[in-house]
């Protein structure tokens, strides 16, 4: 399983880590370089938070490359931005994604981030799970995420000595991703001690850089334990004919 940076399946805030080149079916044609300019352009539209561009744009290349999971991971995570919020429109396009990479994580990655933010976590914990013995080895970045958020379902279905051992088992200090530093930071949430889990932040932070934080962050801005501007800023507007 060959995981890089490139295209935009910007699946709720893990672009640049769990992207992966557009995987057309073997059968299929290459990706045209008009498509991967469409995806390019949606992706920094929805960057910007110009999603009816983005969606736009989205709507262009599935003319050319109905069969691109990209297209469909991508307006999910569109649909699925804190300024829209529409689960009715995210879920079938991340179904239609899995639907076109069966044998990939990445869709699957989705559609348990899905639940995850839609706060159904009974589900969420199940399809991480899943995934975990699905695809055993998984590079430690994207593994370690699955499980920190398996630990976070388990803290908000109130299972917390489940939680900790998933900690205890998985994550160290040591460790090359700053999983150990959130997860202690998202007991001490869960509890109320919010300074505690402030200084657990400022631990993971300041050995780990900023972009490999963010996922784990993030996690917290939808656990409503952090606040996040976007899901204060205005809805947007469909734009006038």
């Amino acid at each position: 399983m060959h995981l890089r940076p490139f295209l935009a399946c910007l699946t709720l805030g893990l672009s640049s880590m769990l992207a992966q080149e557009p995987a057309a079916p073997a059968a299929a044609a290459p990706v045209s370089d008009e498509v991967k300019k469409l995806l390019l352009a949606a992706r920094d539209l929805r960057v910007k938070h110009q999603y009816t561009d983005a969606l736009a744009k989205l709507d262009e290349a599935e003319k050319l490359a109905p069969n691109l999971p990209d297209i469909y991971a991508l307006r999910g995570d569109i649909h699925l931005a804190p300024r829209r919020r529409d689960f009715d429109l995210a879920l079938p396009q991340f179904e239609k994604a899995a639907q076109l990479q069966p044998d990939s994580p990445l869709p699957k990655f989705n559609l348990a981030e899905f639940y995850f933010v839609k706060h159904d976590f009974d589900t969420s914990l199940k399809l991480f799970s899943k995934m975990i013995t699905d695809y055993p080895k998984l590079p430690m970045v994207i593994r370690h995420l699955v499980h920190y958020k398996r630990m976070l379902c388990e803290l908000k279905l109130g299972h917390r000595q489940q939680a900790e051992q998933i900690v205890a088992d998985q994550f160290t200090f040591m460790d090359d991703t700053p999983a150990y530093y959130f997860s202690k930071s998202a007991m001490a949430f869960e509890a109320g001690d919010t300074n505690k889990a402030n200084e657990w932040v400022q631990r993971g932070v300041a050995v780990f850089k900023g972009p490999a934080c963010e996922p784990y962050y993030d996690a917290f801005k939808e656990l409503r334990w952090v606040p996040d501007m976007d899901f204060n800023a205005p809805k947007e507007q469909p734009k006038q004919p």
